[in-house]
């Protein structure tokens, strides 16, 4: 799924007290591409992430994911817009830990219209994709911090959407579990998924095809991957 953003600017807004956190950036990403976003911390990372995402609203600016300007849908229709279009991965794992691997798994596809039979084939071919398979009765509790990991990565693509969004993905990681997973995203990227991922790590970021920089709040720079 491909993504053009044009002029985007999000202001936060509290009493008298004005943060521009994101500042007139342009972006496309094309259908098939892994981009990976590097900047400090307070840069606007997150904040575009969100956006991208449909977690949030930009303030001004232009946003069309595929053929579709959602930039300025209310709540209500993002809720319903990103079902199975948008998958997430945090560097928390966000699972939820009353719920075993597989339910968790399961929870994207609870909302989409689909039998039965499909939802568990879905659920079923992730394990598998994710070699968490053996783990699908387990509590989260129970697995370690990079299995825990892949099964955000079976949630997020149970639904077979068009853009993986990736915040921080090997962040709480150890280096070979995060090597893992960056490998695990790899083969999501040749298989012609769109990432987009934000990372501090060089190395991760040096796996993407191209590299956007943000500082306070725009874009200062475009790498090219193995430039």
């Amino acid at each position: 799924m491909n993504i053009e953003i044009k002029n985007l600017k999000k202001v936060f807004r509290s009493d008298s007290v004005q943060t521009i956190a994101l500042n007139g950036v342009s972006l496309s990403v094309a259908d098939g591409e892994f981009v990976a976003v590097m900047g400090p911390s307070g840069c606007g990372k997150s904040t575009l992430l969100n956006i991208l995402g449909l977690l949030d609203n930009p303030t001004s600016g232009e946003y069309l994911l595929g053929d579709t300007e959602v930039g300025s849908l209310r709540e209500s229709q993002r809720t319903v817009w990103r079902r199975g279009r948008i998958g997430f991965i945090f560097q928390s794992f966000n699972l939820i830990e009353e719920m075993n691997i597989r339910d968790n798994i399961m929870l994207p596809l609870n909302s989409l219209d689909l039998p039965k039979a499909e939802k568990n084939r879905r659920v079923d071919e992730a394990m598998r994709r994710m070699g968490i398979a053996h783990r699908s009765r387990h509590y989260p509790s129970q697995l370690s911090g990079g299995q825990q990991q892949r099964a955000a990565i079976a949630r997020a693509i149970v639904s077979e959407p068009g853009l993986i969004l990736a915040d921080e993905p090997t962040g709480n990681l150890d280096s070979r579990n995060g090597a893992e997973v960056m490998e695990l995203l790899s083969e999501l990227h040749r298989a012609g998924a769109t990432i987009v991922m934000v990372t501090h790590s060089q190395k991760d970021a040096a796996l993407a095809d191209r590299i956007i920089n943000l500082f306070d709040g725009q874009i200062v720079e475009n790498l090219n991957d193995r430039m």
